[in-house]
């Protein structure tokens, strides 16, 4: 199991390696340098929480039986950030929020 969230890892350091690329073509140098950057240390807590939601989604669903080889964790691995991304924000639409309902300015038909 424990190789499987290995590859996991590895698929979204070659995710993060694209991301980092393509911010980096785009400024035309260090994506994170200041001043109109935030700094390396906002780029590196960037890259320790993927690769880990990686590695968690990655050992998760082997322990579930889906992952049953190294390619499949790997892409796994790669997707597994923009995923749960994707079920975060669906999640917060799900959540009421507390200015809904609190007055006269309603906007329902």
């Amino acid at each position: 199991m424990w190789l499987y969230a290995v590859w996991g890892l590895v698929g979204a350091a070659a995710n993060r390696g694209v991301v980092f690329l393509e911010a980096a073509q785009r400024v035309k140098g260090w994506p994170w340098k200041r001043p109109s950057g935030p700094g390396g240390g906002v780029y590196t807590v960037s890259l320790v929480l993927h690769l880990g939601i990686a590695a968690a989604v990655g050992a998760a669903l082997t322990t579930a039986g889906i992952v049953t080889n190294g390619l499949v964790a790997f892409g796994v691995g790669a997707a597994a950030p923009t995923v749960v991304k994707k079920i975060s924000r669906y999640g917060q639409g799900l959540v009421p929020s507390s200015e809904q309902g609190q007055g006269g300015d309603d906007h329902a038909t």
